[in-house]
């Protein structure tokens, strides 16, 4: 459906609201005409905002299904089965007659043949409950990926679209069908400050835990920016490609920065180290996104599962401190920590420990050393293989997944009262937290 088409379901879904409530705001006007009890109810489903389907069921509240949802997690050549209870709530019998409805606007289409519904009828009595088998069949040569289908227990099953989740007297099905992996991508994304001129080395481990071998093609991919202006006219999609990250901001440099080494295939049992080296130009400015699509010839993994993102943030020494006042009451200690916070950054062969120039200021307006009285170092780590970046500057196995890192520095000075000033320059950090605790002497 096109842009055009969304626009006139829009207006039409206006054009209603605003006839239904014509009437009610008429202001000042006479109306003589009694209000009218609706006893049937409208049921419009809407996909991305259009009304796609408007049809007057009163049916709806006659019947319950349980479970309104089901979610099975299947392999080529498998099946699963699940019951569902259908109970009628009206005052008369009715006939009860399963149909599994194709759920549009999905990735991947479930065939009719998958599903088997027995019993295929069944008359249900007034506040009579029976239970539906379903048994879901996925052949051999079915793909991976996630299917949807609606299984509707309604007499009558409205046209056109049907909400997905939850539409009165339906089941929404999904099945996953899945393959296990043979290969383990225990890197998922790298993410790291760099700086200007400076070369940066990182690297991408995966682990074949099958008994094949395994061919890998890893291939850097530069993020697009699709513009919204391609869906409603001729701009083929090769050429919308072309255009800049984010429109006119760009990246803050090319893919030649980037070059990507490793082995063209993994042996059953091995861990393979892809490595990937940065090389930032001097005059480079702003944010580089792209990813790294690794090419696995593993059916058990997706398209979009084999790719590693790359995030960098070219990083900007500033050029002034930043300056905290505070007050001291009276004469004492005061006590200072700074600490920088890093979350997912990728540990480099190159990276430094942040830093920070501290000076302060006493109130006669002169200069005052801060003594550093320590440094200390945190962190966060997971055992087992969970989707964080392995961070191998410590030396660890894969097993180990760090996601967060900490650095503190702590200062004291004697001060005296009055009204001080603090100024903080940072180094290889952009982000940092202060704490400034003040004791009196005794």
């Amino acid at each position: 459906m096109n842009r055009s088409q969304y626009i006139l379901y829009g207006l039409f879904a206006v054009l209603l609201v605003y006839m239904t409530g014509a009437t009610a705001f008429a202001g000042n006007a006479a109306v003589s005409e009694p209000a009218v009890e609706i006893t049937n109810k409208v049921i419009s489903s809407t996909v991305g905002g259009m009304v796609s389907n408007v049809g007057m069921i009163a049916e709806m509240d006659t019947i319950s299904v349980d479970p309104s949802y089901y979610n099975l997690m299947l392999q080529p050549g498998s099946s699963g089965n699940f019951t569902v209870t259908v109970t009628n709530k009206k005052d008369a019998a009715i006939t009860v007659n399963p149909t599994m409805v194709i759920t549009p606007y999905t990735y991947s289409y479930m065939d009719e043949s998958w599903v088997t519904i027995t019993p295929a009828q069944e008359v249900l009595e007034a506040g009579e409950k029976a239970q539906f088998e379903v048994k879901v069949s996925i052949p051999e040569d079915a793909g991976i990926g996630n299917y949807a289908a609606t299984l509707a227990f309604m007499e009558n099953i409205p046209e056109g679209d049907i909400l997905y989740g939850g539409f009165p007297g339906t089941v929404q099905l999904n099945v996953d069908v899945w393959i296990p992996p043979q290969v383990q991508i225990l890197t998922t994304y790298i993410y790291d400050r760099v700086e200007a001129g400076k070369v940066y080395n990182y690297e991408i481990l995966l682990r074949n835990t099958g008994d094949s071998e395994i061919a890998i093609d890893p291939k850097l991919v530069e993020n697009m920016y699709y513009p919204m202006i391609a869906e409603t006219s001729s701009i083929a999609m090769d050429a919308a490609a072309s255009m800049p990250y984010y429109g006119g901001y760009g990246q803050a440099f090319g893919t030649d920065a980037i070059t990507i080494t490793g082995p063209s295939s993994i042996k059953p049992g091995e861990t393979a180290v892809i490595k990937v080296q940065l090389e930032v130009p001097a005059d480079a400015e702003g944010d580089f996104s792209g990813s790294i699509d690794l090419n696995i010839d593993d059916p058990g993994i997706r398209e979009y599962e084999g790719v590693v993102s790359l995030n960098f943030h070219v990083a900007v020494q500033p050029e002034e401190p930043y300056e905290i006042p505070f007050k001291v009451n009276d004469n004492g200690t005061v006590t200072i920590e700074l600490k920088s916070h890093m979350y997912d950054m990728y540990a480099s062969s190159s990276s430094a420990d942040p830093s920070f120039e501290v000076k302060l200021i006493n109130p006669q307006g002169n200069e005052v050393e801060a003594v550093k009285a320590g440094v200390q170092y945190g962190g966060s780590v997971t055992v087992g293989s969970i989707s964080y970046p392995v961070l191998k500057a410590s030396g660890n196995s894969s097993e180990y997944h760090s996601y967060s890192q900490d650095y503190v520095e702590t200062y004291t000075v004697q001060a005296s009262a009055g009204q001080w000033t603090m100024s903080v320059m940072p180094h290889n950090t952009e982000n940092f937290e202060y704490s400034i605790n003040i004791e009196p002497s005794q």
